[in-house]
């Protein structure tokens, strides 16, 4: 049975910090409270970092998630022309899965489910949702190579370039997709955040897993819309398998608490 939350760091709290008093009565000096201190926030640190979300994720129900659209960067451009088998690949190299699609709308809607991440009311602009539709050509975005949309990549930039790479027909899609794109750094509409998820409605549409199990080779659910297009928290799209690929598609992961290796580069020294 679940430990209720806090109990046993409680428990070890009081104990070590017991033993530490007693041990010092014995050599002869007192543990002054400083050190008793340091070492109850030591004993509750290591006790609570397996259950705790990296710092670049948010805890959303038993869960945790990503802050931004993939590649979790603040101000990264999120990653597109992945497949639902690629985006979980992508996941999976950090140790983490696509979020399910109740995952994912819960983290939307809030408790209250409501229909957008600020609320019951559309907001032109809070999102990136209402940029103007730009006209696709699909034959050039078929040229997309699939060798490019790896577990690898971590910028935008880098994927486009990857792309280019591989073939003439690589570099049209790739030059296609760049001149369609019309997405923004995460997390740069402020207002478009909830519990510090941003982003979840507009910019890119994600992927998610379907709780309900999906059929064979469509198990995926796209939430959120894209940048030219408003839809509530609730809506999904669940016409496109596993192997479908678009410019406006991306995606962000989850993982179990204690899972999920820390993204963030290191900080500057």
């Amino acid at each position: 049975m679940p430990r209720p939350p806090g109990r046993r760091a409680f428990v070890i709290v009081a104990v070590v910090t017991a033993a530490a008093a007693a041990c010092g009565a014995r050599d002869g000096g007192a543990l002054d409270a400083a050190g008793a201190d340091a070492v109850a926030a030591d004993a509750v640190a290591d006790d609570a970092a397996p259950d705790a979300c990296p710092d670049d994720m948010v805890p959303v129900g038993e869960t945790c998630m990503d802050r931004y659209e993939a590649p979790n960067l603040a101000g990264a451009l999120p990653l597109v022309m992945y497949t639902f088998v690629e985006a979980e690949a992508w996941c999976a190299a950090r140790e983490r899965r696509l979020c399910f699609d109740d995952e994912w709308q819960r983290a939307c809607a809030g408790a209250g489910g409501d229909r957008y991440p600020y609320g019951d009311q559309h907001r032109p602009g809070t999102c990136n949702d209402d940029a103007t539709w730009r006209t696709y050509d699909q034959s050039r975005l078929n040229g997309w190579p699939a060798s490019a949309s790896a577990p690898a990549v971590g910028s935008l930039a880098e994927l486009f370039a990857a792309a280019a790479a591989v073939s003439t027909a690589g570099a049209t899609a790739a030059s296609h997709v760049e001149a369609l794109y019309q997405g923004t750094g995460g997390g740069a509409r402020a207002g478009c955040v909830r519990d510090g998820v941003f982003d979840l409605v507009g910019n890119v549409e994600e992927w998610t897993r379907r709780r309900d199990g999906g059929q064979p080779q469509f198990h995926g659910n796209l939430k959120g819309r894209y940048w030219a297009e408003a839809r509530t928290c609730q809506s999904s799209v669940l016409v496109h398998g596993d192997t479908f690929r678009f410019y406006e598609i991306g995606f962000r992961c989850c993982a179990e608490p204690g899972r999920g290796r820390d993204e963030r580069p290191p900080p500057a020294r």
